[in-house]
């Protein structure tokens, strides 16, 4: 579905978690106005039974649509790589908590808050292999990235106004995708030099070691967000908005 209301109101923020065997990456959705009526409809004529009311059991079939046609989505074109490749990577879960505020009248505008979070899983934790883990996400939208502890940020490109806070926690980069809506992280892991038995760990220091990427990080597409979570035909979907509300094309 490519054609949105020019007046809507819309925000889509993303928050990627960093650890050394796993990572969440969460989206939430805000929009209001026409593409409020704009969504309602669609589940109503898509999923619902086009009665121009959403109810809650539609809206539950809409949440389970959309985790499903996302989780395909992602599994087509990987969005995470680690080191040129996603085959350490492994996509485990798609939740979905679509907003209560979609429930009703199909006509009325609504202030929409959804969210989404997919979790992933690492073969092979990053402490063990890998120096360049890349993202792709869509351009002009806020993300915060929390990498964990140990874990030193060399090189970082693809987020625009970027901004740096460092923690006992972890390094936290904040800004916005950029164009491309590529992100690519260099980083070493911290490693503890081992310690002979009886030995006190005092005075011991940690070395930085950096894996070098072997090629650069390959384009991937960036889907339109509601192609991505919408499956269907779309050319029928438009003629029937359009038919019954010509205003919102």
């Amino acid at each position: 579905m490519l054609v949105i209301p020019a007046n809507a109101s819309y925000d889509w923020d993303n928050s990627i978690n960093i650890e050394m065997d796993s990572m969440t990456w969460g989206y939430t959705e805000k929009y209001s106005g026409d593409r409020s009526v704009f969504i309602k409809k669609y589940i109503d004529m898509e999923i619902g039974n086009n009665d121009s009311f959403v109810s809650a059991w539609e809206l539950l079939k809409a949440d389970v649509e959309m985790s499903r046609s996302f989780r395909k989505s992602i599994e087509n074109n990987m969005d995470v790589m680690i080191d040129n490749s996603s085959r350490n990577v492994i996509l485990l879960e798609i939740e979905s908590d679509l907003s209560s505020e979609l429930i009703g009248v199909t006509d009325e505008q609504s202030s929409i808050l959804n969210k989404y979070e997919v979790s992933y899983d690492f073969k092979i934790p990053l402490d063990e292999s890998g120096s360049l883990i890349w993202f792709q996400g869509e351009p002009g939208t806020d993300v915060v990235i929390d990498l964990p502890a140990g874990m030193e940020m060399i090189y970082m490109n693809g987020i625009d106004n970027v901004s740096f806070s460092e923690s006992p926690e972890g390094t936290v980069i904040s800004g916005k995708f950029g164009f491309s809506g590529e992100v690519f992280i260099e980083y070493s892991i911290e490693e503890e030099e081992p310690v002979p038995v009886g030995e006190s760990t005092e005075g011991n220091e940690t070395t930085n070691v950096t894996k070098e990427s072997s090629s650069p990080a390959k384009n991937t597409r960036i889907g339109d967000f509601l192609d991505r979570l919408f499956s269907g035909d779309t050319d029928d979907l438009l003629k029937k908005l359009k038919s019954g509300d010509s205003e919102l094309l």
